[in-house]
């Protein structure tokens, strides 16, 4: 029996995807995901193991999308300052993560009733994204754009955290029905307040 090939692998991680948000994930069954994906269940099996290690390959494979969309870490446009490109990277973030609140909803509900699973999500989703920002502050540090003494690792987890806490209390905790979120104010603030502990004068 041969391993499951890159289009049996997406329509298990893509069903996987849909089920999130459509059911609590300790009632996703194997035989829900191997309906709704095509894929024989025990070929899902042979192929993961487990159901942990399914959420882990989708939140891995959600990483790669999310930093897919945004620009590579030593990209910049002419005449843009670091300040525009920050901002438009806050940007794609906040967009990436809004487009997934339904699974991140979920797997929120998940990791309150399941440590595992939010040991899981931290491990994946958050570390991974983590190293991700930080490359993009290491290479402007490298360039001279940042103090020499900052610490790229946690200024990148204080950036993420403030950017991505707002947004989530924000869609999860029903600040929605409360107000409005100014996207524009809030990443234009967010991304000046960070750059004026970070950037050189």
């Amino acid at each position: 029996m041969k391993p499951l090939d890159s289009e049996q692998q997406k329509a298990v991680l893509d069903g996987a995807m849909k089920l999130f948000e459509l059911h609590a994930l300790q009632d996703i069954t194997l035989d829900r995901l191997s309906k709704i994906s095509g894929v024989p269940s025990f070929n899902i099996v042979r192929h993961y193991h487990s159901s942990d290690n399914i959420l882990q390959a989708v939140l891995e494979r959600e990483l790669e999308l999310m930093a897919g969309a945004g620009q590579p870490p030593d990209f910049r446009m002419p005449g843009e300052t670091l300040e525009d490109e920050l901002r438009v990277l806050a940007g794609v973030i906040v967009d990436q993560y809004r487009k997934r609140i339904p699974f991140l909803r979920k797997l929120m509900a998940e990791a309150l009733r399941d440590e595992k699973a939010g040991a899981l999500y931290y491990r994946t989703f958050i570390m991974q994204g983590r190293l991700l920002f930080t490359e993009f502050l290491q290479v402007r540090r490298e360039r001279g754009e940042l103090r020499e003494e900052i610490d790229v690792e946690a200024a990148s987890a204080t950036f993420l955290s403030s950017l991505i806490g707002i947004l989530m209390t924000h869609e999860l905790f029903g600040g929605r029905t409360v107000e409005a979120l100014d996207d524009e104010r809030m990443l234009s603030q967010t991304c000046r307040t960070f750059l004026r502990g970070v950037a050189k004068p």
